[in-house]
């Protein structure tokens, strides 16, 4: 038995998978069947998602200013954890 599965997007989009995947030699459903077989198989999305990266920026600091920050950074990884 089979169940219908129906899907809205974009137009542009849908037009240029179409366009791929007839280079690859597949239609749509079939890309579908193949991506939820994958799921299925390895219990995962079948790619890596990733959220977008954070960005870092560096900020200068006093000399001192930054001496106090280390002893206080030092003094945190010295400290015990709480007992449970």
């Amino acid at each position: 038995m089979s169940k219908t599965l129906q899907v809205r997007i974009e137009e542009g989009l849908r037009t240029e998978a179409d366009e791929v995947l007839h280079e690859i030699g597949l239609d749509v459903p079939s890309a579908v069947r193949l991506f939820l077989t994958k799921v299925v198989q390895t219990r995962s999305i079948p790619f890596e998602l990733k959220a977008p990266g954070i960005s870092v920026v560096e900020l200068a600091v006093e000399p001192a200013t930054q001496a106090r920050m280390n002893e206080i950074g030092t003094l945190w990884a010295k400290k015990k954890p709480p007992r449970e």
